[in-house]
């Protein structure tokens, strides 16, 4: 077995066959597929499919001797290129959408006459509404904030990235909590407490925006764009406020 995470190298967009066959070769540096196929669970077939795979992601080569392919692995730093290659693809691709941005938010009209409700599913809807709270710049109110809760929904580098851009961009916010509410201590943050059970579901009111999060299992985030919704919510914030 080999002595690291072999998880590591699905990450870099290698499948299971691939990465065991890959491992496989570098440790025999030099083989023939029915050797790979006697050392793993794997199908012949499919052991062909996965070298070929590697041999088109430049990961493995082979030689020819009587007739028989023997394939051998590239050298490792082979999947580091990669990904630089990709980086730059991925950055090309960044700068294509963006040059044409504004042609793109030209063509989305929004609605003036009434509110714009949304209703977002998932990790990525959570993270849809903290990049328009940095995006916005505006002070955030919370009647009532769960914190940490948040982690269970997206990557904890994001959230640090999010408090980061907090403080970068001087982002101020007032949140209720209540008690069990795991919340995140932050120079740009004041909280107050509020005598009330727990529950997962949060309320933000930011810019001309109601938020509301319902963290179940497939956590869902509604947003509700209006400045007369946004303008009540601000102004029972304030009473509530000023009152504790």
């Amino acid at each position: 077995m080999p002595m690291f995470d072999i998880n590591i190298l699905k990450n870099v967009g290698l499948t299971d066959n691939e990465t065991e066959v890959y491992v496989i070769l570098l440790q025999l540096n030099e083989c023939l597929a029915s050797d790979i196929a006697r050392r793993t669970k794997i199908s012949r077939p499919h052991v062909y499919d996965a070298l070929n795979k590697l041999l088109h992601k430049g990961l493995a080569s082979y030689v020819l001797k009587k007739g028989d392919r023997y394939f051998m692995p590239t050298d490792p730093i082979k999947i580091l290129e990669r990904l630089k290659d990709q980086e730059k693809i991925l950055q090309q691709k960044y700068l294509s959408i963006q040059s044409i941005m504004p042609q793109l938010k030209s063509l989305r009209q929004p609605l003036r006459d009434k509110p714009l409700i949304e209703v977002l599913e998932g990790g990525e809807g959570i993270k849809t509404i903290l990049n328009d709270i940095i995006k916005t710049r505006k002070e955030m109110l919370a009647f009532n904030t769960l914190g940490k809760e948040f982690k269970r929904y997206i990557p904890e580098h994001f959230l640090k990235r999010y408090f980061i851009e907090r403080e970068k961009h001087h982002i101020k916010s007032r949140q209720f909590y209540v008690k069990g509410a795991q919340i995140y201590r932050h120079p740009m943050v004041t909280y107050k407490k509020l005598q009330q059970p727990f529950n997962s579901v949060a309320l933000f009111v930011y810019d001309d925006k109601v938020v509301i999060f319902v963290l179940t299992d497939i956590p869902i985030t509604i947003r509700i764009e209006s400045k007369e919704v946004a303008k009540l919510y601000k102004e029972q914030f304030e009473k509530m406020w000023e009152e504790l």
